[in-house]
């Protein structure tokens, strides 16, 4: 495979990081009120986090570098938006804290499972719609539609911490299968 193509997603994995303070910088010119900036570019990094996977699986051109660092910044990325709702205004702690709390354990079972097994946890369709929510939610708090999003938090809040707990099952029964092998 061309080393380009095999590379995108690796390439979209990286913007999606730069534009992490890019973000936080725009909302917090404006916070706690509408941000179109902080909204747009939220929605770039959004979407590369969805073309990169699925450039990456369609293409065959997965890579051991973006097995390891597309989820961190995955997680990194949503853990910063919440912590910045919180941080500048928009969002109570008691909203965002069981999100962070996911993400942080997400992050920790992350690297058992990798370093003892030869592969992570596949993404579940309810991780999937979990994060897709999500997105939708914190674009509306970001353009200050906040009865929309206050839906949207409370949905997707509910899934992405359903989720984790599925993952935290199949990371236990990774790694037992991993050591056992």
């Amino acid at each position: 495979m061309n080393p380009v193509v095999r590379n995108i997603p690796n390439a979209l994995t990286v913007v999606r990081a730069l534009l992490i303070p890019a973000i936080v910088y725009a909302y917090a010119q404006d916070a706690p009120g509408p941000s179109v900036s902080a909204a747009a570019l939220f929605v770039a990094a959004a979407l590369t986090d969805f073309f990169d996977g699925i450039i990456a699986r369609r293409l065959n051109a997965q890579t051991e570098f973006g097995r390891w660092v597309d989820p961190v910044v995955d997680r990194a990325f949503y853990f910063t938006t919440f912590s910045m709702l919180w941080y500048l205004g928009t969002l109570p702690l008691w909203a965002v804290l069981p999100l962070l709390l996911r993400d942080g354990i997400m992050l920790v079972m992350a690297l058992p499972v990798r370093m003892f097994t030869r592969f992570g946890p596949n993404v579940s369709r309810w991780g999937r719609a979990a994060t897709t929510t999500l997105i939708c939610s914190i674009f509306c708090f970001l353009i200050d539609l906040r009865t929309i999003g206050w839906v949207l938090l409370a949905v997707g809040g509910t899934l992405y911490v359903g989720s984790a707990l599925l993952y935290l099952v199949r990371g236990v029964r990774m790694l037992r299968e991993g050591r056992a092998a």
